[in-house]
């Protein structure tokens, strides 16, 4: 019997070929709505159609001519930022405990961090909104950075772990032997060599903070409404492509955001190997 005929070589070839099958009917799951929408956001008529019978950029110009919608996206990266910031302190102070405690509460606080990543959005923000309201923040800014924040902590805490895991803790005790306290360790040592990890967390928190609706549904105020929230809001009453168009530029940027986590990703890995 040849070899390339072995019943166990051909489920290997079978289960190989579905599992390719299945990847690709997935992708094309997941791409279907982006090749419907962007098509959309070029459309020459005054409400959503697909496909498309003629192409303009009327509807960009909508967007930018518009004063709502650009506050809404000043708004997004006014959140955003300060989103990314207190993330990568929380985050990168929780993977720093747990990575170098190896104690046993590590993996239940482990657990405790990535909570707000399995969790459905609108629990917390159901859990979220009584305790702003009681401390008088409804509609502020500072409500909506800290129900972000809440979300983003999780990115931040994966990527640094990762970073940490092919990071010699030898460095830090060669550091410190040679009179470096923890604060001067942290920053010529630790940092310089987990900065990717770093970088990208906050890149995913400042994008998951820009892509956030359900949080912003119910945190957010007329003064601080995003771009999530206005394309929410124009669903309900005006079924135009500047929607489409609203929602293409978000894409843009969360697609630019993504590829720049994943090449710092793969520039920490390099650097693992």
């Amino acid at each position: 019997m040849r070899p390339d005929t072995h019943p166990g070589s051909l489920m290997a070839r079978i289960g190989n070929s579905a599992l390719l099958v299945y990847a690709v009917l997935v992708l094309a799951f997941l791409m279907l709505p982006l090749a419907i929408i962007v098509p959309m956001s070029f459309s020459d008529q005054p409400y959503l159609t697909f496909p498309p019978s003629g192409w303009t950029w009327h509807w960009y110009e909508e967007v930018r001519n518009q004063p709502r919608w650009l506050t809404a996206a000043w708004n997004s990266v006014r959140i955003g930022v300060p989103v990314a910031l207190l993330s990568v302190v929380f985050g990168t102070l929780a993977a720093l405990a747990v990575t170098r405690s190896g104690s046993g509460w590590s993996k239940p606080f482990s657990l405790l961090v990535l909570a707000p990543m399995m969790l459905p959005h609108v629990i917390i923000a159901i859990g979220l909104y009584p305790t702003i309201v009681s401390l008088g923040l409804a509609g502020s800014y500072l409500a909506i950075v800290i129900g972000h924040t809440v979300v983003g902590i999780p990115f931040v805490f994966v990527t640094v772990s990762a970073a940490l895991k092919n990071y010699p803790p030898t460095l830090d005790m060669a550091a410190r032997t040679l009179g470096a306290n923890g604060w001067k360790t942290f920053l010529r040592v630790t940092l310089p060599m987990t900065w990717p990890g770093i970088a990208s967390g906050g890149l995913l928190a400042f994008a998951t903070s820009f892509d956030e609706l359900m949080l912003a549904l119910f945190l957010t105020g007329i003064r601080t409404e995003t771009l999530p929230r206005i394309i929410w809001d124009q669903l309900s009453f005006a079924l135009t492509p500047t929607i489409a168009a609203a929602a293409t530029l978000i894409l843009l940027l969360t697609t630019l955001l993504l590829g720049i986590a994943s090449l710092l990703g793969a520039r920490r890995s390099r650097k693992g190997e």
